[in-house]
């Protein structure tokens, strides 16, 4: 009987190695952190109370993430007032936008029309910094600061 106990150890053993070899990819390699410094996007913003509303969180870093390639979204540290706000019907590569139902910023990649049913608001366009977010897939940090004018 000794081969019968082999056959049974045999699997759960390949199912060891296998899960193993899956942590050992997935785990994240401890590092020294990066002394890169983080790009920036600096954001022309709009005349309007939402995008006032932005102004005081400037410079601030985010973390944005993709969207099939059409946008970058990232996640803003307090929520912005969209009252008496216009909605976006259209869209050029380098708007940003705020997101209400999601408390979020957008990076348009490339211009558009499709807008999703809960809103968009316009806060104002990038001057610089667009090429650093296109080549982005996932936790692409950047700092968002304001362009200076004058």
């Amino acid at each position: 009987m000794p081969q019968l106990s082999l056959l049974r150890l045999a699997p759960q053993r390949v199912l060891n190695s296998v899960v193993a070899a899956l942590l050992l990819l997935t785990t994240p390699t401890l590092a020294p952190a990066s002394t890169a410094p983080i790009p920036q996007a600096s954001i022309a913003l709009d005349d309007s109370a939402t995008a006032s509303q932005l102004a005081p969180l400037l410079p601030v870093n985010v973390t944005f993430h993709d969207r099939m390639g059409t946008a970058v979204f990232a996640q803003l540290p307090a929520p912005l007032s969209t009252d008496h706000a216009t909605p976006m019907n259209d869209y050029r590569a380098g708007d940003v936008a705020y997101v209400t139902a999601e408390q979020s910023i957008v990076v348009f990649l490339t211009d558009g029309t499709a807008v999703p049913d809960h809103g968009l608001t316009l806060l104002g366009h990038l001057t610089a910094g667009l090429d650093e977010l296109v080549d982005c897939a996932r936790d692409c940090a950047v700092e968002l600061v304001a362009t200076r004018t004058g």
